[in-house]
């Protein structure tokens, strides 16, 4: 991954990337998969890889906590 596409993956917002992440996504059914051993199928889906881990990396935060262990009532 080039240097400038990671730096955009780190400051584009998460809608941002969900709608480019759709973009390619659509592309990549265009070239079909039928033709994965193609270099053009492999770019885009080595791209669109990388904005779904960053999608995944944004949101990673908002996901509810959990606290571990047994929860004992108070008598």
């Amino acid at each position: 991954m080039g240097i400038l596409r990671d730096t955009y993956l780190k400051m584009a917002s998460e809608k941002v990337l969900r709608s480019k992440a759709d973009k390619m996504h659509n592309k990549l059914i265009k070239v079909g998969f039928y033709e994965s051993d193609s270099n053009k199928y492999i770019g885009l889906a080595n791209k669109y890889i990388d904005y779904v881990n960053a999608i995944g990396s944004k949101c990673a935060g908002k996901l509810p906590k959990r606290e571990h262990g047994w929860y004992i009532l108070k008598d």
